[in-house]
């Protein structure tokens, strides 16, 4: 198997979009990035599991674990629609990234979505295998385009925003992922910072992930509590806010409803969104809208030029 060094990276490294600043003066983005998976009793001969998924909990996917995956049903019964309420309350549109299974099997939750305002971003299959390099390259390029296709048909729009699951990519996934029309991305956490991450079939926008705060990856993989995390939080966005950086920021707030939406620990998510709800200089963007921005702002350099 040959890898591929991503082109961004074989070039000395991405570079920063151009941004004269948020609209309306704002000092930094905030992005909430709601990820809706489903997991299947077993995954038969999905490509791979994520690191953080419920195979480190227990005996799955080796055998059907009840308690490891119907978690993950109990955040698209039950935790979206808490959380979506909890959105609606405080006037923020959400960025939802959704596998092709929920989209297809979840109307009601996707007519919830929809009613949010959220956009909708391509998520891959299900809540079990992940984009890896020992794919075949064909077998890759059709995961992503069904994993595109699925939310385009059940959702009404054709996403141009990706969140891997796990917000895992292969080597090529950069590639595929400009060839099929994505825009931008949230995988990377390489900046605080939207940047560009260019491939050979066009550049795609890194609107990056403030991974440590992802609450899977700060709450149960590093074992934060949950209040420290909600702490974190409003650390981050306070100290973004109080630098004075050279460049407009963003913070891309990770939330998966099968944890965060559990009643014990959707105190402190209301808590913290309430707070930074009080913030004055927050932009609260989706992935689509920090392109849009961005896409004004090269046009505006672009005249500068001339």
């Amino acid at each position: 198997m040959q890898l591929v060094r991503p082109l961004h990276e074989a070039e000395g490294g991405s570079r920063l979009a151009p941004n004269r600043g948020w609209p309306g003066g704002a000092r930094l983005a905030v992005v909430v990035l709601m990820h809706l998976d489903h997991v299947p009793a077993l995954p038969g001969s999905a490509p791979g599991l994520p690191p953080s998924s419920v195979a480190m909990r227990g005996p799955y996917p080796q055998i059907m674990d009840v308690h490891s995956t119907s978690q993950h049903e109990y955040g698209l019964r039950v935790g979206a629609f808490r959380v979506l309420d909890l959105l609606d309350e405080l006037e923020i549109a959400p960025t939802v990234a959704i596998d092709a299974f929920s989209a297809r099997h979840r109307t009601r939750l996707v007519e919830r979505v929809a009613e949010s305002g959220a956009e909708f971003a391509a998520h891959g299959l299900d809540g079990a295998g992940i984009l890896h390099d020992g794919m075949g390259a064909q077998e890759q390029r059709a995961y992503l385009a069904e994993s595109i296709d699925a939310v385009a048909e059940a959702c009404g729009v054709r996403p141009t925003g990706w969140s891997g699951l796990d917000y895992a990519q292969s080597t090529t996934t950069l590639e595929d992922l400009a060839g099929l029309g994505i825009r931008w991305t949230a995988d990377w956490p390489n900046d605080e910072a939207p940047n560009i991450l260019a491939t050979s079939r066009g550049d795609i926008v890194d609107i990056p992930v403030n991974i440590h705060l992802d609450d899977v990856f700060s709450h149960l993989k590093r074992g934060t509590p949950i209040g420290r995390w909600a702490d974190d939080v409003t650390v981050s966005a306070r100290r973004l806010l109080g630098e004075d950086a050279p460049r407009t920021r963003t913070l891309v707030l990770g939330l998966h409803p099968w944890l965060i939406g559990q009643p014990f620990r959707f105190a402190h998510l209301r808590e913290t969104l309430r707070a930074l709800r009080g913030m004055d200089g927050l932009w609260w963007a989706r992935g689509t809208d920090v392109v849009a921005h961005l896409d004004g702002e090269a046009q505006h350099e672009e005249g500068d030029r001339r």
